[in-house]
């Protein structure tokens, strides 16, 4: 029996080497080892199909150089025809640099398109295609993005764009396939709502992750979901449902002759094919260049994060800095801001590389204009992040599974407050004051963050509602290499602002 193995990755965040851009060690993910796999599955195999499930080209320092300059090949397009990957989906990152630079990227790519759910100029941007695999079974390929991109991103990148309901899509996707396919996969870049096991929420039910209502579609067989993460095979409601995990750390195989077989595969388990390299060697010299760029000095405080926890139990001078930024950079009277899931910190000499490598995320620096009650509402939010265990603070488990969300917890300059872990949820705020006074409901401050929370992102639908008064339009990576540059050295204001006691 002839067997068709079809390799799919998801999230790869412009993971193309192993390669960690902090320090130029060696990792062991990337597209470079992904390579090599594919190679090896090459000769095992009468046919090996490469799909991406999407957030391919926001991530990493090269993709950040490549997204800027459209005088070449699309860098991931470039990777991605080299592996000779057949097909792809759009994520929600995707859209991150606008509407040039995406589609760059679909036009660059001679992989095909599936995303159906996404209408440029009220035409679909791609297609559900139909796999003659090697043992004679058709097999039907739908794609579908998180319909929940618009309450994220920036509004010009998405003036040409329109988004349907991707479980709409696909019920019509299928009724259109299933008469010339034997079976269906759809690859959705949105996660999973419910709980694998039991099927109780595990999110705030706004429509971000619908794979599990997804699943309660009939005439499907297959759901490759992304978004969260995370790794996992499971089934619901009869179909089989993946996830990998994130920047090239694993892909999902699946094996077709008389059975369908899905495994999640691990990077780490192939070599490095060195032939990948020399195909991205002069963006990867920019990219090397443009992160070495000297950028200034902090003077009176270590900037380093050596534990993430601690970093946020006890407001770190990192989250200081940020805000101080935010705050100078806009004449905000408070600002927030969230340590990311992996933040590294500085050393006392900053450069472009420490500053990408902790503060990774596109996002812009917005203005709100919020009422005492709803700037409370924001705290109380906050703190959720926290639990008691054992007597002990530690994080909420709903931070960490299913998807790590560390970036859901702000930290809020300009003003002192107090939160007790031990008292139920929406009642832990037990002093907020302002300038030596206690904050009413109806004070009015305005906010600095950054666009992600201006919209609501992690549920804070207090912000969404709240008057947006200045949207800057800059990049926060450029607003603080610009402010270190301007005030090196640069003095921090840390003040111990936040307590969190049990």
């Amino acid at each position: 029996m002839k067997k068709t193995c079809l390799c799919i990755t998801s999230d790869v965040h412009g993971a193309i080497l192993s390669k960690n851009y902090a320090d130029n060690s060696e990792v062991s993910y990337g597209l470079a080892r992904y390579s090599e796999a594919i190679k090896i599955f090459r000769k095992q195999y009468d046919q090996v199909l490469l799909m991406d499930n999407g957030d391919a080209i926001q991530g990493s320092p090269i993709l950040t150089v490549s997204n800027q300059d459209p005088t070449y090949t699309h860098i991931l397009s470039y990777v991605f025809n080299h592996l000779d990957v057949s097909m792809i989906n759009l994520g929600n990152h995707d859209f991150n640099y606008g509407e040039a630079t995406l589609l760059r990227y679909i036009r660059d790519n001679k992989a095909m398109l599936l995303t159906s759910n996404v209408f440029f100029i009220n035409n679909p941007l791609g297609h559900s295609q139909i796999i003659h695999c090697a043992n004679g079974m058709r097999l039907g390929v739908i794609g579908v993005v998180t319909d929940y991109i618009p309450h994220w991103e920036k509004p010009e990148h998405l003036t040409n764009f329109r988004f349907a309901d991707p479980i709409e899509t696909v019920k019509r996707e299928i009724e259109r396939l299933r008469t010339d396919c034997d079976k269906i996969m759809v690859l959705y870049h949105g996660g999973v709502e419910r709980d694998l096991a039991d099927g109780h929420p595990t999110e705030t039910l706004t429509g971000e992750n619908v794979g599990y209502r997804m699943c309660e579609l009939e005439g499907f067989d297959i759901l490759i979901t992304g978004h969260q993460h995370r790794s996992f095979v499971t089934k619901i409601h009869n179909k089989v449902v993946a996830q990998c995990a994130a920047n090239a750390a694993q892909f999902i195989k699946i094996v077709i002759d008389e059975q369908i077989d899905v495994t999640v595969d691990e990077m780490s388990s192939y070599p490095i094919d060195r032939q990948i390299e020399p195909l991205v060697s002069l963006l990867e010299k920019q990219a090397q260049v443009w992160l070495d760029q000297p950028l200034g000095t902090i003077d009176n405080h270590s900037l380093k994060i050596t534990d993430g926890f601690l970093a946020r139990l006890h407001k770190h001078p990192l989250v200081s800095f940020i805000n101080q930024a935010q705050m100078e950079t806009t004449g905000a009277q408070l600002s927030a801001t969230a340590l990311f899931n992996h933040a590294t910190g500085f050393e006392i000499s900053i450069t472009m590389r420490d500053l990408v490598s902790t503060y990774v995320y596109p996002n812009t620096l917005v203005v709100k204009k919020m009422s005492g009650k709803d700037l409370k509402q924001m705290i109380e939010k906050c703190a959720e992040y926290f639990e008691l265990k054992n007597d002990e603070i530690t994080v909420n488990p709903e931070y960490v599974y299913p998807k790590i969300q560390h970036f859901n917890y702000d930290m809020i300059d300009g003003i002192e407050y107090t939160l007790k872990i031990s008292r139920p949820r929406g009642q832990r705020l037990i002093r907020c004051t302002y300038q030596g006074s206690e904050i009413s409901d109806n004070d009015v401050f305005t906010v600095a963050m950054n666009n992600y929370r201006a919209v609501g992102g992690g549920d804070f639908d207090m912000v969404a509602r709240s008057e947006t008064v200045l949207d800057t339009n800059l990049d926060m990576v450029d607003i603080l290499a610009g402010y270190i540059q301007k005030n090196s050295p640069v003095i921090v204001n840390h003040r111990e602002n936040i307590l969190v006691i049990k």
